[in-house]
Parts: C-alpha cells; structure tokens; sequence
C-alpha cells in the first residue's frame, strides 16, 4: 500500500508532492494530460514572488515539472475515474480499471472550462474550437484569424497571446466594459492585431468549408452580426473539475482525504494560493501519516 495519491499535477498538486517527498513519504502524482495544469494557459505570470520581471506560464510550468523530476517523484499520466473507500483506505481506479490502494488522497483536479452550449458548438470542439489555449497555439499560424469568445482576465490573455504569434483576434463579450484587469485591457487596446466588441452574445457556429463564422446578436437591438474566422477560442469562465468529489465524499469529513488549489477556490485562481494550499494540506499529511505510524 501506498502513503500518499496526488490526482492533478498543477501547482498545488506538484507543491504537495514536493513537500511530502522531502519528508520521507511515498507519493504518487496522477495526471491526465500535462503537468502544469493551467500554467500552461498563461501568457504572462507577473504576481508569482520571485520573478520580478515576470515568467512565461509555459516556462513556469517547465520549472515546476523540473522541480518534480529532481526528486525523482513517480508521475503517471492517465485520469483516475473511482475513488473507493473501503477499510480506512482509498482505492483510485483509472479507465483501464487498474486499482492502486492508498492511506491517503489530495484531489488537487483544478477546474474544467465552460462551453457556450450553443449551436454547432460540440460538433468543432477540439477541432476548430478550442477552450484552452495551449491546444490551438501549436497549429495556428501567424495572419490567422481567432474569434475569442470572452470578457475575463482569460480571455484577454488569451488575446495577447496569440497577436504575440503573429495571430489576429477578434475578441467578443457580452458586457459594455471587461471584467479582466485594468492592465489586461490597457495592454489589449494597444496591440494592433486585436480588435474588440462589446454587447454581443453569441448564438451559433457554422462550419464553411473550413472558415468559421460565429454568429452574434447585440445585446441592445438584437442586430445580428457575424464573426468569420480560422478557428474560436472560448474563454467565458471555469467551474471546478469536481466528478471524484461524490455526494458521500463531499458530505463527509473523510480522515485521510484531502482537497488543493483550483478545485475548492473558485474565482481566486492563484498559482501563489495552489501552491501554499498543496503545502499545507501536505503538512496535515505528514503529520496524520506519522501519528498512524506511531499507533
């Protein structure tokens, strides 16, 4: 049996596991697609103590995977679908319904993106429509053109990820003013390749012979207006990737389990927050895993 399963290798998730190895206890890091977890999304982290200039969040998260590798910590990529409790132990199960037996878990899962929900939508996803920008970079080419779908810190971020590549955005939101950064906004009306559009909801996109078109009405007048473009970005929110949080787990003080970072926090994705909340639940770790030692 193991000491310690960490499901999510983002900031909070690699913090725990860091903390826990140097204490001398067994931890295994799952994860379903790449480490980093939103890191990888961001253009431009500026708030992270100790780069006073700043770190490319690609780079940041290579720091981290670096980080993890140092100290030899067993990471496994694939997503655990089941947690089982059974006998004051924890049982993961992955889609090849493999079981690994563990004292202890942290779910440190993040959040998942929200979709539109509107027509023609599920049908591109992945395809020619994207919620994370980590996927499109790498096929979009400088002269594209990407219809941004978004008024929050995400979606501007986004934007000025992309006019960096040489892509020209279209960035659409439904509110008179963004909700992102003041800085956000300063740094997107100055860039040449990215023009914005307020007060306009989208309502359905259509595949052309490869060129999308987003349709949007105004919030005002309900004029309709249509957005054509190589590929859409949407980035209108997050909700927290909670599925291993069932009603039994949530319901009840589990002694043994434990939740980091994005997946409890809501609107305050920090990496400084997931960081500190995957130390301290590590903390709690050791010292429940030494207590049931010594009894």
């Amino acid at each position: 049996m193991h000491d310690v399963a960490v499901i999510g290798a983002g900031p909070a998730g690699i913090a725990a596991s860091i903390y826990l190895k140097r204490a001398g206890i067994n931890v295994i890091l799952f994860e379903k697609d790449e480490v980093g977890g939103l890191l990888l999304n961001a253009h431009f982290v500026e708030n992270y103590p100790g780069f006073p200039d700043g770190i490319d969040g690609k780079k940041l998260g290579k720091f981290l995977k670096e980080h993890l590798d140092k100290w030899k910590i067993k990471t496994i990529l694939g997503e655990i679908k089941q947690i089982k409790i059974e006998n004051n132990r924890f049982i993961l199960g992955n889609a090849q319904k493999d079981e690994i037996e563990f004292k202890t878990v942290i779910i440190a899962t993040g959040t998942k993106p929200q979709t539109l929900n509107i027509p023609g939508e599920a049908e591109l996803s992945k395809k020619l429509v994207f919620y994370e920008i980590k996927n499109l970079l790498p096929i979009a080419k400088p002269e594209d053109i990407v219809t941004v779908i978004g008024g929050g810190d995400a979606a501007f971020d986004y934007s000025l990820n992309l006019a960096d590549n040489g892509v020209f955005v279209e960035l659409f939101f439904r509110s008179e003013k963004p909700k992102c950064l003041a800085l956000l906004e300063e740094r997107v009306k100055k860039c040449p390749k990215i023009k914005l559009h307020s007060l306009l909801k989208p309502v359905e996109i259509k595949n052309d012979l490869g060129q999308l078109e987003t349709k949007f009405m105004s919030i005002n007048n309900n004029h309709e207006i249509l957005a054509k473009s190589d590929y859409i970005l949407i980035a209108c929110g997050r909700n927290p990737n909670n599925e291993l949080l069932t009603n039994d787990i949530e319901k009840n003080n589990i002694p043994g389990l434990y939740i980091a970072g994005d997946v409890q926090t809501g609107r305050f994705r920090q990496t400084g927050i997931a960081v500190g909340q995957g130390i301290r639940v590590a903390m709690e770790i050791d010292t429940y895993i030494r207590g049931d030692k010594n009894d």
